[in-house]
């Protein structure tokens, strides 16, 4: 593996193609053996042969496989402006969080002028049963992620935490319907959030932006007001990545 992995730095660090013995050289191994594993690469896509030459480049697949994580970066970079609008109309917390397997990480947050600040700090995982962010993503998911997350254990973090499966199913149809979801001490006995999702070209939920505030000044005056902003500016993200369903409201 990690022969094949310093291989892949080499050809990718290459100006121009490269072939065995250069390859070889640099790895300080013995041609076969790069040849081996240049063979096992090519035929899985991650490098190619030129047929005149014989010389290596990279392969299609590695676009295939970072095609994810680059829109994700776009999607960083798409939202932030709109994070930063949030953050200042609300005078909350605005974050943008991926998902990730079973969970939604924050990636980035921008703080309201509010005398109270809540820190949604990058890296931060965010349980998807019992998040804004991650029933929001969670809800659009397919049928087996639900199941792998029910599968894990629906953990309770504070008296409102949902812990049973069918009560989650009811909320992520309910998420689904209204088009965004909420998080009301349910993780943090402290903290409430609104969180609608993203969606790029293809159709594919991308990320969640969410709104968090101290559970205080959460009030059904506030989700009357908040949710719309949250989903224009969700829906005005997913338009500004390519997708064209995401309407405002």
């Amino acid at each position: 593996m990690q022969r094949a992995l310093n291989l892949l730095r080499i050809v990718g660090a290459s100006e121009r193609p490269i072939g065995v013995n250069e390859i070889a050289r640099r790895l300080e191994q013995h041609a076969s053996a790069v040849s081996r594993t240049l063979s096992t690469l090519e035929h899985n896509g991650f490098v190619e042969r030129d047929e005149e030459t014989g010389r290596f480049v990279l392969g299609v697949e590695l676009i295939a496989l970072a095609s994810r994580l680059l829109a994700e970066l776009d999607v960083v970079r798409v939202a932030r402006p709109y994070l930063e609008e949030l953050a200042e109309s609300t005078r909350e917390t605005a974050s943008l969080s991926l998902w990730n397997k079973t969970e939604a990480i924050n990636i980035e947050h921008v703080l309201g002028p509010g005398s109270i600040k809540h820190i949604a700090a990058p890296g931060r995982r965010n349980p998807a049963h019992c998040t804004a962010t991650g029933k929001a993503m969670l809800s659009q998911m397919p049928g087996s992620t639900l199941e792998e997350v029910l599968a894990l254990g629906l953990e309770r973090y504070t008296d409102r935490t949902i812990t049973e499966g069918n009560a989650l199913e009811r909320e992520l149809r309910c998420v689904r319907e209204r088009g965004y979801a909420l998080n009301v001490g349910e993780f943090i006995p402290e903290t409430a959030a609104i969180a609608a999702v993203i969606h790029d070209r293809r159709g594919r939920v991308v990320a969640a932006i969410a709104v968090t505030m101290p559970v205080f000044h959460f009030t059904q005056q506030s989700e009357r007001q908040l949710a719309p902003l949250v989903m224009n500016a969700a829906a005005t993200i997913s338009r500004r990545l390519g997708h064209h369903g995401a309407q405002t409201i």
